[in-house]
């Protein structure tokens, strides 16, 4: 289905745009906020060409497509007229968050926030993943690193970690609609050389009296997302009880005379404590037990992808390890589970009897596995529908990911686990890792093939798609 048509069916059932508050993507997500989620007709949005799936979570409405979202996304900016203007979405709006109370609501309106915030910046992580890839590759092949080309390369991939808080803050501006410049400037005065050499100097450093604590701001994530949040509050008060006669000339600098020392003197410090606190729980478990660490990972990492936490949970810990320590051994016992959504879409493909769903599954398992580790396709066109499948590869991805942690496997750059990005596992526990990918492989295929495919469903999707047939024709 051409992206135009479906772009207008996908409005239409959404509740037309009237409904739509604000949407956004990802690699292969149409993410929709809604006003009424009632008037969402998922049913038929499901059934849609084009469509693998769709799933509210964290205050949005999100639409599985594939690789063609960006054009549908492009196409919905440009022919409709939705209220947040294609920004990322606002979470927590439209799916009647703000009225539910208690640690679970706050918890996961906290979590569609800081997937908002990431979503933006996934093809700058793809793109320096596969960076850091070629860099792997370039080793291999002997090439020298003292090579300008080479050093060229890899500056330009670490220049995504050196100026990620300038990339969050950027989003997080997005987010909080805070002013973008005071926003880009509050967080290069954190990284600013000259800031960062008064530590250096031996000198006691204090801002009005009182004593500023010594962060290292280079590549923090919580830190430019709290002090932009305070930002926004900040502007806020301004413009609310700032007389418009001077507001235009005092606003930006009262602001960032506000918001800058609370930044240094309590955001910094408290922002750095809780994101090394995150990455310890994980890098204590893999100190207490790689294999319960790796069981927990493999077996839970499909359930975080279907919230869209996935590239949360890279950015937060994946990212600090291959930064700080060159690799990560904790978060690469995921790379089993991507490949038994596979062996899963294979296992159902050659069970079932119905030769329009056959070609249907066969397709969906085939694009992901070419896909470099985007399984939605296969995991919501195919195993999630049939339930069972989805389980064994729960399974399959704890049993792998036990061996993928007992082995002392690691990653060195953050990428999905496929056939283009095998050199980031290269290294020590490679073999394991492959060992543990083969046997969660066969045992989601085997348990998928025996006991997976219920032929109601099989029935019924048959007649889905020979449904869509039909009006495609």
């Amino acid at each position: 289905m051409a992206a135009k048509d479906l772009t207008k069916q996908i409005v239409t059932y959404a509740g037309g745009e009237e409904n739509i508050e604000s949407i956004s993507h990802c690699m292969t997500r149409l993410r929709l906020v809604v006003k009424d989620k009632d008037k969402v007709e998922k049913g038929k949005i499901d059934s849609l060409s084009g469509v693998t799936g769709s799933i509210f979570s964290g205050g949005q409405y999100q639409v599985i497509i594939g690789q063609e979202v960006s054009d549908v996304y492009e196409d919905i900016l440009q022919n409709y007229n939705i209220g947040g203007g294609g920004k990322v979405a606002d979470a927590g709006t439209g799916d009647d968050e703000p009225k539910k109370k208690g640690f679970l609501s706050l918890l996961d309106r906290m979590v569609s926030v800081l997937a908002a915030i990431f979503t933006p910046l996934i093809p700058a992580m793809a793109g320096m993943g596969f960076l850091k890839v070629i860099l792997v590759l370039a080793d291999m092949a002997g090439a020298p690193q003292e090579h300008m080309t080479y050093q060229l390369i890899s500056i330009l991939s670490d220049a995504f970690f050196y100026f990620l808080p300038f990339l969050v803050a950027w989003s997080a501006a997005n987010q909080f609609k805070a002013n973008k410049p005071l926003s880009l400037m509050l967080t290069g005065f954190l990284l600013h050389p000259n800031f960062t050499q008064l530590f250096e100097s031996g000198n006691q450093v204090a801002f009005l009296g009182i004593s500023v604590p010594e962060v290292n701001s280079v590549g923090s994530i919580l830190p430019p997302i709290l002090t932009v949040l305070l930002l926004s509050y900040v502007e806020k008060l301004i413009n609310k009880y700032l007389p418009s006669l001077v507001k235009n000339v005092f606003a930006s600098v009262i602001a960032l005379l506000i918001t800058m020392p609370i930044a240094i003197l309590l955001i910094g410090p408290i922002g750095n404590w809780g994101g090394s606190v995150l990455v310890n729980v994980f890098n204590g478990l893999y100190d207490l037990s790689p294999m319960l660490s790796g069981a927990l990972i493999g077996g839970l990492w499909q359930v975080i992808i279907i919230v869209g936490m996935h590239w949360l949970v890279l950015t937060l810990i994946q990212f600090p390890n291959i930064n700080t320590l060159g690799v990560d051994k904790v978060t690469v016992a995921f790379a089993p589970s991507i490949m038994c959504q596979i062996a899963a879409g294979f296992a159902v493909a050659l069970r079932v009897r119905s030769k329009v769903v056959k070609q249907n599954v066969m397709s969906l398992t085939v694009t992901s596995l070419l896909s470099g580790g985007v399984i939605e396709p296969v995991m919501y066109g195919v195993n999630i529908k049939y339930r069972k499948p989805f389980y064994f590869v729960l399974l399959g991805g704890a049993i792998g990911g036990a061996i993928t942690g007992a082995s002392g496997a690691g990653i060195t750059a953050p990428v999905m686990f496929g056939i283009y990005t095998l050199p980031a596992f290269f290294g020590n526990g490679f073999v394991g890792l492959m060992i543990g990918t083969v046997v969660a492989c066969a045992v989601t295929f085997l348990l998928t093939y025996f006991f997976g495919v219920d032929k109601a469903i099989e029935e019924k999707q048959t007649q889905e798609l020979q449904g869509t047939i039909k009006q495609s024709a």
